[in-house]
Formats: structure tokens, C-alpha cells, sequence
């Protein structure tokens, strides 16, 4: 799992790449040209013009070539990384806390927390669930990651270090994607 700060410098890179990438060949068709290309506000001519389709072309490409090789979402590469997804921590909802079994009141997932330790889950099945079971990942990991783990599960632990800060439902992460 890649965390937001890894996604903006993908995002960042991939696009700078494409930008070098659509400029070279940009370049390489005015010097095929000639070097008669101009296309500018003062004056342009069809081989300008040319030039300039030719980067479009070239840096979409390159962009779309980019995005499979580094898959980032799209802002982040359209932005260069000024936009990035979610953290997880930020869409994590907090999990009541039930220290026995019989303070339990049968509603919603809880977590069963022992002499100050998270051990399991309530609610998800019909037994307690050891969080080794429940996927979970770090609380700066991108939200846009995450789509594997709603496989397994119906939720996935968010935590810092060894703290649970909260849990992210399988209907949360798909409104969050606007799928």
C-alpha cells in the first residue's frame, strides 16, 4: 500500500516525464521541419501549428502511458501531485470501544479492547474477530489503495503504530469514489 506522500511524487514524476517527453518530440519535429516552426501569439505559421499538435499528441500519450506504468488517480497526475487522494486516517470513522463481552449491546461493529489492547472485533460475524483477521493498513496510506481489501472484509482497521484510530466500511469507500 502506497501512502499520499509516495502517490504525489509518482504523480509528480509521471508528469514531469511526460512533459520532457512532449517537448523533446516536439523538437525533434521542428528540427525535421527545418526549424521554420512558429507558433506564438506575435506570428504563427503551419508548421507551428504542426509542432504544437505534435506535443499535444505526444504529451497525452505520454500521460496516458505514465498513468498505467505509475497508477495514480487522475488529479494527482493531472495536477503533478498538487492534488492527492484522501489519507485513510481522514475518512476512518472511530469504532466504539467494549471492554467485556456482556457490555456489548449486539448493534454495529465494536471493537473489544483487553487491559488497554485492541484484540477483536464484534458485529462482522457470528464469533469474535482477532484483528489479525481484519485487514488493516496505516492511517497515511492513500484511501484510493485500499479497493483489494474490500474483498476479504466488509471493513478495514485504520491504525497508527499499534492504536486503532477508526475503520473504513466497504459502503463508506465506494461513496467516497462517487462509485
Amino acid at each position: 500500500m502506497r501512502t499520499v506522500k509516495e502517490l504525489r511524487l509518482a504523480g509528480l514524476f509521471a508528469y514531469l516525464a511526460a512533459l520532457v517527453l512532449g517537448l523533446l518530440f516536439s523538437y525533434l519535429l521542428h528540427a525535421l521541419l527545418g526549424g521554420g516552426g512558429r507558433l506564438g501569439w506575435g506570428s504563427f505559421n503551419f508548421f507551428g501549428l504542426l509542432e504544437g499538435l505534435g506535443f499535444l499528441l505526444f504529451f497525452t500519450f505520454a500521460l496516458y502511458v505514465a498513468k498505467r506504468a505509475v497508477r495514480v488517480p487522475c488529479t494527482t497526475l493531472l495536477t503533478a501531485g498538487l492534488f492527492w487522494p484522501t489519507p485513510a486516517r481522514r475518512l476512518a470513522k472511530p469504532l466504539p470501544q467494549v471492554e467485556a463481552l456482556e457490555a456489548y449491546e449486539g448493534r454495529g461493529v465494536a471493537l473489544l479492547v483487553q487491559e488497554g489492547r485492541p484484540v477483536g472485533l464484534l458485529g462482522l460475524a457470528d464469533h469474535i474477530l482477532p484483528l489479525e483477521e481484519v485487514p488493516s493498513v496505516e492511517a497515511e496510506v492513500a484511501v484510493s489503495e485500499l479497493s483489494p481489501l474490500f474483498l476479504r472484509q466488509p471493513l478495514v482497521l485504520v491504525v497508527k503504530g499499534e492504536e486503532v484510530v477508526g475503520a473504513i466500511s466497504r459502503e463508506a469507500f465506494f461513496r467516497h469514489l462517487g462509485a
